[in-house]
């Protein structure tokens, strides 16, 4: 249970760093490309019409490989968050990556590397896909921020008592509940939280 409220919840891929845009680089290299009427799609099974067991592969594959030293902040990200940590908060950041502990190192030095060795703290780094019902059931009723992309990780975020912002992408357009509040960028995050303390 966290000791202080100033610490915002954060998913990784989608809302700090640029996962989609790198992904589809590292996918070109192994002669696999987006389809052109997919591309606002969430499911890369879909993306790139795989099936579930290649693109489930894959994807392991990227999220362990050296590529996650490489990934790119999402654009304003570092601006903001630093801001956001000057201002007195913490992140924690709760990303379903892999169980490979060397690619787990590289996420966490990538993002050290780009927004600070002290904005972050207590790394929930799960498996490759994997759901984040319990990363968040650790900080239920506590009314913390959680930033997400996914809807239905938007969703758990409610069902503990979070204050889930989903970041806008063109694939959660069709989500729709009031709850949760849709954001465009950092600063915009930034902007609701100063006005929430």
């Amino acid at each position: 249970m966290p000791q202080s409220n100033r610490i915002i919840l954060t998913d990784v891929d989608g809302v700090l760093l640029e996962w989609e845009q790198h992904f589809a680089l590292w996918m070109a290299s192994r002669g696999y490309y987006e389809k052109a009427s997919k591309k606002d799609v969430y499911s890369m099974k879909k993306r790139y019409g795989l099936d579930e067991e290649e693109k489930s592969a894959l994807i392991e594959e990227f999220n362990r490989s050296a590529w996650m030293g490489t990934q790119m902040p999402v654009p304003g990200a570092q601006t903001w968050v630093k801001l956001l940590h000057a201002e007195g908060w913490t992140f924690i950041p709760i990303t379903s990556q892999t169980k490979d502990i060397p690619g787990q190192q590289l996420r966490k030095k990538r993002l050290q590397e780009l927004f600070g060795g002290t904005v972050f703290s207590n790394f929930f780094i799960l498996d490759t896909g994997a759901d984040k019902h319990d990363a968040l059931a650790e900080f239920h009723g506590t009314g913390l921020w959680w930033i997400e992309d996914k809807p239905e990780n938007a969703e758990l975020g409610l069902e503990f008592g979070l204050r889930p912002l989903l970041y806008n992408h063109t694939y959660n357009q069709k989500y729709k509940n009031p709850k949760v509040k849709r954001v465009s960028n950092w600063k915009q995050i930034r902007s609701i939280i100063n006005s929430n303390v």
